[in-house]
């Protein structure tokens, strides 16, 4: 149905019986809002546009020169028609009026005289009155029926099939969103081909109508019939009835997949934070999501965004806050994308710059499972790096047996990372729990008083030193051990002359009175040196 009364509507009401075209028939489709009449040759003050003009012909025997102006400009103010009483005043259309109405394709109308000017207007507004009244019942039947699709979660498919039937089209909707295709009833049988084109292409080729909001596009309207679709008035209000659906309904799926996520995230920090003390709650919450966690070795997997956390403090600005904000989304999101690729379904819960993976040992695609997480991990890493100016650490807790002890493999792939962090002076890096050797023991006792007083009475002296004479003697000892003990390499490391490394080796000789060259001596600093650098 048309939502609009066009000069057409109105010369087909039986009431008008007689009325004939006599100039501008090519615009019998224009479009009337009302009716008015006109009694003098500047009637434009009081008119609004699309409506009929209602005239005796008196005004154009007083100026019959004027007759094609006012035509022209009857045009000009976006009237509808001329509804003219010839036989009155005026027995003939003169030529020059009839070549500029049909140049203009605007319409003349002859109106008998038995028609007074009431039988004319009242029967025209109520013809279009009765018209708006029954294109807006048609609207509000259009936004229930796709309200109700909405409000009984019928789905985006239903929405489409209904669309399909209200514009008698066959349809096909590309939702960006979820980066899915719905085919209206059997359409995607005969268009099998779009399935395997690109977005773009298919817009190249195809008639469509954008859905979205704001500035935001939610996907595409694609019109599959063999003949071009124009969105006439009727198709602009059932689409815009559609716009809103899809809309609602995809925002509907964004808060339910939202609210679901945030429970998972919940259940999987609880799990890891030892906040469960029942296996039976683990079994009963984990079967929600269709995670199967028996009979199967379970570790954690942290990957870190190194940095972040130093940069965060440094930013000043809203601004900036919200550009770190967005590319630690964009890296944890690279990571779920990476995972997936690896794992059937994936278990993780999202921090504000790091991910935690429940890797399950039955999943690992090798034999050889340490080689092949280790490897996962690099090329994870190598991903990120690609993407984004940022670094990740990786790192893994043991693999358990027990659920009730998969908080400790997290404990462990934390502790991991941050024996890492001193490890690789900061790098990006791979590392499992179970390789970390000495390191993974002073953790477990370095903030023992013990262990503390064992640092300062190995190092002490060298920070008195060092406060006192503004030297860098901690600094040297540290990048001799770092370095294996070889002066030349910690000299090229610290870009200072292998002399100036000597004397400071000599210094630092003198000052704990001890021979650096003795295995238990270097055994007993390097010890004291790694304790200093995980209490700092």
């Amino acid at each position: 149905m048309k939502e609009e009364t066009t000069v057409r509507d109105i010369l087909e009401n039986p009431l008008f019986e007689g009325m004939k075209v006599i100039a501008g028939e090519n615009g019998l489709d224009r479009v009337v809002q009302s009716i008015t009449v006109m009694d003098a040759p500047d009637p434009f003050s009081w008119t609004r546009g699309n409506e009929i003009v209602l005239c005796s012909g008196y005004i154009f025997t007083i100026n019959p020169d004027q007759f094609a102006n006012l035509v022209r400009q009857l045009e000009d103010e976006g009237m509808s028609a001329l509804f003219l009483k010839l036989d009155r005043f005026i027995f003939d259309l003169p030529e020059d009026v009839k070549q500029v109405a049909d140049e203009l394709d605007f319409p003349i109308v002859n109106v008998p005289l038995h028609f007074a000017f009431v039988d004319v207007i009242n029967p025209v507004l109520i013809q279009i009155i009765d018209h708006q009244s029954e294109a807006l019942k048609l609207s509000q039947e259009i936004n229930e029926k796709f309200s109700q699709i909405v409000i009984n979660n019928h789905g985006t498919r239903v929405i489409i099939d209904t669309l399909s039937d209200f514009l008698n089209e066959d349809v096909l909707y590309y939702d960006m969103h979820f980066q899915q295709m719905y085919f209206s009833h059997y359409s995607s049988r005969k268009n099998q081909d779009l399935k395997k084109m690109a977005l773009r292409d298919i817009l190249d080729i195809r008639s469509h109508y954008k859905i979205g909001l704001n500035n935001e596009t939610y996907g595409y309207v694609i019109f599959l019939g063999e003949d071009e679709f124009k969105v006439d008035n009727y198709a602009s209000n059932v689409l815009a009835h559609v716009n809103t659906a899809i809309i609602l309904d995809v925002q509907k799926k964004i808060s339910s997949m939202q609210i679901k996520e945030r429970h998972k995230n919940e259940f999987v920090q609880d799990l890891i934070m030892n906040n469960i003390k029942y296996k039976d709650e683990i079994k009963n919450r984990a079967s929600i999501y269709g995670w199967e966690l028996e009979n199967t070795s379970i570790c954690a997997m942290v990957a870190d965004i190194d940095d972040f956390k130093e940069k965060y403090t440094k930013v000043e600005s809203g601004s900036g806050v919200h550009k770190l904000e967005t590319e630690s989304k964009k890296i944890l999101d690279a990571c779920i994308d990476f995972m997936k690729r690896l794992y059937n379904d994936v278990i993780y819960v999202k921090f504000s710059d790091s991910i935690v993976f429940l890797i399950k040992q039955g999943d690992v695609k090798s034999t050889n499972i340490n080689a092949y997480i280790k490897q996962s991990a690099d090329e994870l890493r190598e991903a990120v790096t690609k993407k984004s100016k940022f670094t990740i650490s990786v790192s893994y807790g043991d693999f358990k047996d027990d659920l009730m002890e998969i908080s400790k493999s997290y404990e462990e792939a934390v502790i991991a990372i941050k024996i890492s962090r001193i490890i690789h002076k900061g790098k990006s890096a791979t590392v499992l729990y179970k390789e970390l050797g000495v390191y993974g023991l002073l953790h477990n006792i370095y903030k023992d008083n013990d262990t503390i007083e064992f640092c300062k009475r190995n190092l002490d002296k060298l920070f008195e030193h060092d406060k006192a004479y503004n030297s860098e003697l901690m600094k040297t000892l540290l990048f001799i051990i770092d370095n294996g003990w070889n002066l030349k390499n910690a000299a090229t490391a610290m870009f200072v002359h292998y002399n100036t490394i000597k004397y400071r080796y000599k210094k630092i000789c003198e000052l704990l009175d001890s021979d650096l060259t003795d295995y238990e001596t270097r055994l007993k600093l390097t010890l004291a040196v790694r304790i200093y650098q995980m209490l700092s």
